[in-house]
């Protein structure tokens, strides 16, 4: 799975919930060499339909670019130029739904993957981790 494929199947909501994309996305990354890394993330992600601009999808972009920023960062492979451009316009997590003020939200912040703040969507760093690759912690 490529980056710019990550919108078309964040929108296919599987009932699992839309971050299923993003962590296989994740796994793929894992499994990959550094050649391959790097084409996974070489093309940049666009709206899969132009209605997403608004409402719940608005902020995908955003995500994928903090998670693609995590992984570049903790792995040390160069970051594309699309990366930067995408921020969300309020503090969003990498799940669905919203950030309200609480000591767990607080405290997620301040773990968070300092690509994170970059982009305004909040994760665990854990989250970035295929438990099949790099085993429990």
């Amino acid at each position: 799975m490529r980056a710019c494929d990550l919108p078309e199947w964040i929108v296919r909501d599987d009932g699992r919930g839309r971050v299923v994309a993003v962590r296989q996305f994740v796994k793929d990354w894992a499994a990959s060499d550094p050649l391959r890394r790097e084409q996974m993330i070489a093309d940049a992600p666009r709206r899969w339909r132009w209605w997403h601009r608004v409402g719940p999808r608005r902020f995908d972009i955003a995500k994928i670019s903090a998670v693609v920023h995590s992984l570049c960062d903790r792995d040390g492979v160069e970051l594309p130029g699309w990366v930067r451009r995408h921020r969300a316009s309020r503090p969003v997590p990498l799940t669905d739904g919203c950030l309200k003020t609480t000591p767990w939200t607080t405290q997620l912040m301040a773990e968070a993957p300092a690509a994170c703040a970059a982009h305004n969507v909040w994760f665990d760093a854990r989250s970035l981790n295929d438990y099949r690759v790099h085993g429990f912690r």
